[in-house]
């Protein structure tokens, strides 16, 4: 593709959908909540990164994506958020929130910079390598992660209405969410149409 492409709606969200998919696995990876062994490198965007060759992750990741890609495509979707938990207790949430996405991007094809969104994208992936990979103390073996969607308020009978299309993934309503000790932002996807808040909220005790 050229430095700026005419695409489709459906091409903008697969553009979404991918930089969500490796951001997942290298949020795996920096946290170091399984073993190096079951990640591999691949090419994406023309850089390196790593992803998880381990079939149930990858099932749930896959799962999760796909029903953000069904939502994106009516303007469901507020947030995704990968929720990092030690024993059960939430310890850290990586947060995707999305704004302008829904309010810029036509039914018809819009220009798309495709070298801007995968440089900015990129940015986000170093910044999660340099900053996150170089606090992992140990190993983080008894960590497990979850994915929570947040959806706009409006749309609850509608996601009901087409639960057929999302059937793998398990809807449940959301526990009471805590306020984080600190909430540290990574970088912004903002090139028309897109406009994506990467930030973690932290939860860990003083102590830990």
């Amino acid at each position: 593709m050229s430095l700026s492409s005419s695409c489709t709606r459906d091409e903008c969200i697969r553009f979404v959908v991918d930089f969500l998919e490796v951001s997942v696995h290298q949020i795996l990876w920096t946290r170091n909540l399984y073993p190096k062994e079951i990640f591999r490198q691949t090419q994406m965007f023309n850089v390196l990164v790593y992803k998880s060759i381990h079939p149930e992750v990858n099932s749930y990741v896959n799962n999760t994506l796909n029903t953000i890609k069904t939502l994106l495509s009516s303007d469901f979707v507020e947030k995704l958020v990968m929720v990092i938990k030690d024993h059960g207790k939430a310890i850290e949430r990586f947060v995707f929130s999305f704004h302008s996405y829904y309010k810029t991007t036509p039914s018809g094809k819009v220009l798309l910079n495709v070298t801007e969104v995968r440089q900015q994208a990129i940015a986000i992936w170093l910044t999660m390598m340099q900053r996150f990979g170089s606090e992992i103390q140990g190993n983080r073996g008894d960590c497990t992660f979850a994915f929570e969607i947040h959806t706009r308020n409006v749309t609850y009978d509608k996601i009901l209405e087409r639960q057929s299309k999302t059937e793998d993934f398990q809807w449940i309503v959301a526990d009471k969410i805590m306020n984080p000790n600190s909430v540290v932002p990574i970088r912004k996807l903002d090139s028309h149409p897109f406009c994506i808040d990467v930030y973690t909220e932290d939860y860990r005790d003083d102590d830990s």
